[in-house]
């Protein structure tokens, strides 16, 4: 027989195990505070980068489209510095399109150049900035609206648990890659009866690592 449940029970675990802040960030202080080495996205315990360039341009796209982004988690270390627990793909995916990520041993990895942009043809082969292709930069104009859309940021503070950011990353990306097969079969699924419905949300509900 199992227990019953316990409210204090779970009341003091909430207590003692996250300390957690949330705050709407424009992508425009998310770029600066990374090049300021204020935001680790390589900590440890996170997956290679591997999304396809596919991939990564619709994820551009799907934040052009202000299609909804999911919540990005981050862990802040006892010098200041937050480590990314949830959303190492989708910032990468940023930073790379703008020019500004780096790997590991702190070296430039050359910027992103969007393909399959298909609710954004105009966008096909564009770039953030190249003064050796002026015609495919994205106009300054763009460049504005895409620095002030706002990603949802999860902070877990210092004061938490010490072992709160390795259980919450296993939690989120087993709950993550539960959800994606089962979005991803549906996707199809609705894709067969009706392609217009679903097509522009694609992209987005299966990149949510």
């Amino acid at each position: 027989m199992s227990n019953p449940l316990n409210n204090s029970e779970i009341r003091g675990n909430r207590r003692c195990g996250i300390v957690k802040d949330k705050a709407m960030q424009p992508l425009a202080e998310l770029m600066s505070v990374y090049r300021d080495g204020e935001l680790d996205i390589h900590p440890e315990f996170q997956r290679f980068f591997r999304w396809t360039p596919l991939q990564k341009s619709k994820f551009i796209e799907s934040i052009l489209l202000g299609i909804p982004v999911p919540s990005i988690f981050v862990s802040q270390r006892e010098d200041g510095v937050w480590d990314v627990v949830d959303g190492v793909q989708r910032l990468s995916t940023i930073f790379e399109f703008v020019g500004i990520l780096r790997n590991e041993k702190k070296e430039q990895i050359p910027a992103s150049t969007l393909v399959g942009t298909d609710y954004l043809p105009s966008l096909d082969g564009r770039v953030w900035e190249d003064p050796s292709r002026p015609k495919q930069e994205f106009p300054s104009s763009l460049r504005l609206n895409f620095k002030r859309q706002k990603l949802d940021l999860k902070i877990i503070k210092k004061e938490s648990d010490p072992n709160t950011k390795y259980d919450l990353f296993e939690r989120l990306n087993t709950l993550g890659s539960q959800l994606r097969q089962k979005e991803e079969g549906r996707i199809m699924k609705s894709k067969m009866h009706s392609a217009s419905t679903f097509g522009c949300f694609s992209g987005f509900l299966i990149l949510t690592s």
